[in-house]
């Protein structure tokens, strides 16, 4: 969680986010991005001490890499989401992409043990091998066209759509949506709406 200090323009300015954004319930990691330079990063207790959240953010004690048949994925696939993403930076997903990630799925209540991610570049996925052997009910694609899954059309970035009992959800690349630009974070916003329709987050 976070809060924003009394020298923030938003907080001197009446207290409210800036016209465009007013209307939209936006998640930690967009809040965050916003408002780097004016947020002070609260802790929360354990038992065995004090640890901040981001850094519990990027701990991944519980994951690990496992082979579904062909499949090649990272996490435990608890809830049967894909994360389909097309990197050649890491085997699976690079540390910043996935610390980006985490920040995403906690908004939408969900963890990394929650997900599988797949590596397209290092491997030939198909949409009928991912149903198949992860069970995917949603399958989000970050710089992955549905035409190059062997899904039988394409969809514009951000577009939210059913097909073949799954969810289907297109963005750009994890890297390109965590840069520290007016552009990305206009993406992001969008990014955010259309995983409120993919999750059903009021």
């Amino acid at each position: 969680m976070y809060k924003v200090k009394e020298n923030c323009p938003a907080y001197r300015a009446n207290k409210t986010i800036p016209m465009s954004f007013d209307k939209i319930q936006l998640p930690d990691f967009l809040i965050a991005d916003l408002y780097k330079d004016s947020l002070v990063e609260l802790e929360s207790v354990k038992e065995e001490g004090t640890i901040k959240y981001e850094e519990k953010i990027i701990q991944k004690p519980e994951l690990q890499t496992e082979v579904s048949k062909s499949v090649k994925y990272l996490g435990q696939n608890q809830k049967n989401i894909t994360v389909v993403v097309n990197t050649d930076e890491a085997a699976i997903i690079s540390d910043s992409d996935l610390t980006f990630l985490s920040n995403i799925l906690k908004a939408c209540g969900f963890n990394l043990g929650d997900i599988a991610i797949v590596n397209k570049h290092n491997q030939e996925i198909q949409f009928t091998t991912i149903r198949e052997q992860l069970s995917a009910n949603n399958i989000l694609l970050f710089n992955v066209d549905p035409l190059h899954i062997g899904l039988p059309f394409t969809i514009p970035q951000f577009q939210v759509q059913p097909y073949a009992d799954s969810t289907i959800m297109t963005a750009p690349a994890l890297a390109v949506l965590s840069q520290p630009t007016e552009e990305s974070r206009l993406l992001k916003t969008k990014l955010w709406m259309s995983l409120k329709r993919v999750f059903n987050i009021g």
